[in-house]
């Protein structure tokens, strides 16, 4: 295994003096990449020693340089936020607005970073709101245990809350370190966490939210143009899912549209009053028993979309016009206990897996389930059950991935001292894979927890 400073000593930026260069003023050669004295990686020795790292040294040292890209960050937010103190907002008594700088400290931020005046104030509002309201984030990240991007987007979700109550949201998030799969994983735990802690304010801002619905467009390049429409979630879903519907029931073989280009012109045809097929439309709802029943506002859940407040839930169980089909959560771990059925059997089970895994179960991926094959984790024709045991959604670039990994193994390739190795998936219990790398690693994915403690 290499360390990160075997590689900061073959990449030394102080020229192999231990130090750090004195990087002169805003107008010196040396604030200029490439200037005099400067070496580029491609040019230094670390590319000859990352020529004798093998595979597994590539990905340990990948994650090394991850965590220390991430300590960096959070080493900039604090001298960020440091600078901000330094530069105290001047209020003459008229504008009683809280600042928590002077109005002109992005500018000057934005002058040595040669970003634009907006940018640079937004990134010294993030630290200092960072820094300020989530402590315990930002240690996180100087960790490595999350990264810049999911702090971002604790910081983003928890904007409408005290400080008080966002300190509460990220204690919760990271008190498992944070490790969700996916950036879209970790965005949807802050969510949920936001709507437990306050529900009453997640059900104002909703509403308020509704009010800002619209369609709007934009020109595009090469004669084409966007249209947008901001809509409620359970909306938002049902229309996509009717379009989307009806652009897989429109495909043919002699049609030589891909489903994007169909769901496209199904768009155009609806708004412009053209007749398509009728389909059965039905929207899955992820419901905590209490939440149903009035006795708590615990967030349900959407699969494709995530944490929805108990508000919308209550008001879809509400409305006769409704098609929508229950699924009820155990109060204690969680865990999806009973699915509503009213069709066969396997249509029953296929539901119940895909609400079990609302993702593609690759470590990361967040393929929808609903838009991914249903794959037997032991293969059928090595007499793999039929059950939710051996059941799995896997989008269909996994799931040809997993498949590569049941055929006998490769030949070796003429750059490879041994044969060709693939990923391996085992299902240890429902619901509950293992995957194991070329590499030999392995990573976990479980069912999805709709009750995070």
């Amino acid at each position: 295994m290499y360390p990160f400073s075997e590689f900061w000593k073959a990449n030394d930026p102080g020229g192999g003096s231990g130090g750090t260069k004195d990087v002169g003023g805003p107008d010196s050669d040396a604030t200029v990449a490439g200037g005099p004295g400067e070496v580029g990686i491609l040019e230094s020795p670390f590319v000859r020693w990352a020529a004798d790292l093998d595979a597994s040294d590539c990905l340990r040292l990948d994650v090394q340089i991850e965590q220390e890209i991430a300590r960096w960050e959070a080493a900039r937010l604090v001298v960020r936020a440091r600078f901000a103190r330094l530069r105290p907002p001047e209020l003459d008594g008229s504008d009683q607005r809280y600042q928590a700088f002077d109005e002109f400290a992005g500018d000057e931020l934005a002058a040595e970073l040669k970003l634009s005046p907006a940018v640079g104030g937004r990134r010294l509002a993030f630290a200092v709101s960072a820094v300020r309201r989530m402590p315990a984030a930002v240690n996180a990240l100087s960790f490595g245990t999350i990264d810049l991007e999911r702090l971002n987007a604790l910081e983003r979700l928890t904007a409408n809350l005290t400080d008080e109550q966002a300190d509460e949201v990220a204690g919760g998030v990271l008190s498992n370190g944070g490790g969700r799969p996916s950036h879209n994983a970790f965005a949807a735990a802050v969510r949920r966490r936001v709507i437990k802690v306050d529900p009453q304010g997640a059900e104002r801002r909703r509403r308020k939210a509704a009010m800002a619905r619209r369609v709007t467009m934009r020109a595009e390049a090469d004669g084409m143009g966007r249209i947008s429409a901001l809509l409620p979630a359970e909306r938002m879903l049902a229309a996509f899912r009717k379009v989307d519907g009806l652009a897989k029931k429109a495909g043919s073989e002699q049609d030589r549209r891909d489903l994007d280009q169909r769901r496209a012109d199904v768009l155009y045809d609806l708004i412009m009053g053209r007749d398509h097929d009728r389909i059965n439309l039905e929207m899955q709802v992820i419901v905590p028993v209490e939440c149903l029943l009035g006795l708590a506002e615990k967030p349900g859940e959407i699969p494709g979309y995530g944490p929805i407040p108990a508000g919308i839930v209550r008001e879809m169980a509400a409305n006769p016009r409704c098609t929508w089909r229950r699924i009820l959560t155990d109060p204690v771990e969680g865990q999806v206990v009973e699915t509503a059925s009213r069709r066969f059997p396997s249509a029953a089970l296929a539901r119940h897996v895909r609400v079990r895994n609302p993702t593609c179960v690759f470590p990361g991926c967040d393929k929808r389930s609903a838009a991914c094959d249903l794959d037997h984790t032991k293969p059928h024709g090595q007499h793999g059950p039929t059950d939710e045991g051996n059941l799995g959604p896997e989008c269909r670039r996994h799931h040809r991935l997993k498949h590569a990994g049941d055929r006998p193994t490769g030949a070796a390739h003429p750059a490879m001292a041994g044969p060709v190795t693939r990923w391996k998936v085992r299902q240890v219990r429902p619901g509950h894979f293992i995957w194991t790398s070329p590499e030999g690693r392995t990573y976990r994915v479980g069912p999805e927890r709709h009750d995070e403690k």
